[in-house]
């Protein structure tokens, strides 16, 4: 009966103190803010484009995400030093001075779609 009893209490508490499941919904990149064409019609991503877009820059990837029901556009080169310079939300703010900090927004965020992946 006490084995019962103790079990009957373990459970119960496990049941009341554990994480409760959370659903991500995935957001659709053809309904954001970056869904027709940014690297043609954003006047500051297509400045940002235009700063990679020499001769032995690298490869570059100019991706969407989604972070915290929020879309981005991140322009990832292997030669950034400050990558986070580089990923902006709708409004151009990169993700610095929005404060938030990298290494939380590679961790949760969710790629969408990439817009380009070319060597330059």
């Amino acid at each position: 009966m006490k084995k019962r009893m103790l079990l009957a209490t373990l459970l119960a508490v496990f049941l009341f103190t554990a994480p409760g499941c959370e659903t991500h919904k995935k957001q659709d990149p053809d309904q954001g803010c970056f869904a027709h064409a940014p690297l043609k019609t954003v006047p500051w991503a297509k400045a940002e484009l235009a700063n990679f877009q020499r001769p032995k820059s690298g490869r570059l990837r100019v991706v969407v995400y989604s972070y915290k029901n929020d879309y981005y556009l991140a322009f990832e080169n292997l030669i950034l030093s400050s990558p986070m310079s580089h990923i902006f939300d709708c409004s151009g703010k990169n993700i610095m001075q929005k404060g938030i900090p990298y290494n939380d927004f590679t961790a949760d965020a969710q790629e969408l779609k990439v817009l380009l992946d070319k060597l330059y």
